[in-house]
């Protein structure tokens, strides 16, 4: 079973969509990218379940009363947020090799439309803010012990639209979306003593902070810029297989490692194509 496991590992780097991928890394993109970051922040909280009687307000004090008790979706900071996401966004595309455009450099960016040039508009970033439940058990002798944390969490969510400029088919926009998940940092174990048969629960929890999130602002810009050089580098795979071929992975290129990977999760979802 070992030996199988190893042989599939391996088989991704001797299909010819891998070799594609290194001839692709191997020569820079030669792509233009006007960017157009968002013009807000949407920010929620879920945790209605928390505050006591919420069931029974209107909505619109549910609303003011979720926005009131957040722990962090009332403390973050729009301009700081975006300031880490796009600074990184924007700089990690470029070391990527793109020609990278911003909203003040159109008629630079109109004037350089060779050999390839796209509008990517970050149409939203959304940051949502819940419990998470952890469970823990343990079984001892003829008895299950069961001990519940509620951890905090934050999703950041964003949403893309690329759109060539002029494009020679029909496609003219695909809509780009992911989503990252960060919660409290938790540690636990139940401590069972064999002789008393006495139970007790040790553990901690490290709660996620504001500056966890700003940080994790600046993480997400320099990961989805190399997920946007993953879907050119992925497209270009497709375009340039043997014909009948068809694209049986989805490859990430670790710019630091530089490595071709087949990856599962680590890309855009893509919600539609028009």
């Amino acid at each position: 079973m070992v030996i199988l496991l190893a042989s599939l590992f391996t088989l991704p780097s001797c299909l010819p969509e891998r070799k594609i991928a290194t001839t692709y890394v191997n020569t820079k993109p030669g792509i233009n990218i006007l960017v157009f970051p968002p013009e807000a922040i949407f920010k929620y909280n879920h945790k209605g379940e928390t505050i006591v009687g919420f069931d029974t307000l209107c909505d619109a004090c549910k609303d003011s009363a979720l926005w009131v008790n957040s722990r962090y979706v009332q403390n973050l900071n729009d301009s700081v947020l975006l300031e880490n996401y796009m600074n990184n966004f924007i700089s990690e595309l470029r070391m990527f090799g793109f020609n990278v455009y911003l909203g003040d450099a159109m008629d630079s960016f109109l004037l350089r439309q060779e050999p390839q040039s796209y509008v990517l508009n970050l149409e939203q970033m959304q940051i949502d803010e819940y419990i998470y439940p952890l469970e823990d058990t343990e079984p001892f002798q003829d008895t299950v012990y069961y001990k519940r944390f509620d951890l905090n969490a934050i999703d950041i969510s964003n949403w893309f639209e690329l759109s060539k400029v002029n494009p020679s088919e029909k496609v003219r926009k695909t809509t780009l979306y992911t989503s990252h998940s960060a919660y409290d940092t938790f540690d636990g174990n139940f401590i069972i003593d064999q002789w008393t048969g006495s139970v007790r629960y040790r553990y901690k929890i490290d709660t996620i902070k504001i500056a966890d999130i700003n940080e994790m602002a600046t993480y997400l810009g320099k990961k989805h810029a190399s997920y946007v050089y993953d879907y050119f580098m992925n497209q270009y795979i497709a375009q340039h297989l043997p014909p009948g071929e068809m694209l049986q992975y989805y490859y990430h290129f670790n710019r630091f490692r530089k490595i071709v990977e087949p990856t599962d999760l680590d890309k855009f979802e893509i919600l539609g194509v028009k």
